[in-house]
């Protein structure tokens, strides 16, 4: 994926539920949030406006692999004082990972702004909007969500709160070019017994 999975649902749901990108700010001069990723040292609560956490609960792993292919690679080096530019192909190591996650989004409010609109992030999951954004970062959602009311979580501070967890196929992939057998220290056995001589391998 070219982008973070969260990342994509704050858009998704900025987009669906038509919100700012933040309600301005308070009266210390921090910035409130409308909708962000969980667990950023971010205060919430700081308004009565709706506001609206997205995080990862966990994820199962069902392909850890990896893969060589090869590259091609433009280099520049300088001939004779002058810089020339030459193209070479080399090995290159390919990391993928496909995962289930368990995700999570939290709408807050000190008005009825939760309890009223919850049901439009389930709704924007199955939007046309939603599926373009599968399309575009090749993931995929479960249609099926669960909402709970965990309004009496956050004690005597009467807010609102509504929690929301649905299941999403998601892959991740890093390509590095690794020393396969460039140049590295190593020992070998010297004529005399017991002793190791070391050289580099070019």
């Amino acid at each position: 994926m070219q982008k973070e999975i969260e990342k994509i649902f704050v858009d998704l749901i900025k987009n669906s539920l038509n919100l700012p990108d933040n309600w301005g700010v308070d009266e210390n001069g921090n910035q409130i949030p409308c909708v962000t990723i969980k667990s950023q040292n971010i205060k919430l609560f700081n308004t009565p406006n709706l506001q609206i956490t997205v995080s990862t609960v966990s994820n199962r792993v069902f392909a850890n692999r990896k893969e060589y292919f090869e590259k091609e690679v433009t280099k520049t080096v300088t001939v004779n004082g002058t810089s020339q530019q030459i193209t070479e192909n080399i090995l290159a190591e390919r990391q993928c990972l496909n995962d289930q996650r368990v995700m999570q989004i939290d709408i807050y409010s000190r008005t009825n702004d939760a309890r009223q609109r919850f049901w439009e992030v389930q709704a924007a999951l199955n939007s046309t909007y939603c599926e373009q954004l599968q399309d575009k970062y090749q993931f995929r959602i479960s249609r099926i969500s669960t909402a709970n009311n965990l309004s009496g979580l956050d004690g005597g501070s009467d807010i609102n709160r509504y929690t929301i967890r649905f299941n999403c196929l998601s892959w991740q992939e890093k390509v590095t070019t690794p020393d396969f057998y460039g140049s590295f220290d190593t020992e070998v056995w010297d004529e005399e017994p017991q002793k190791f001589a070391e050289f580099t391998i070019e």
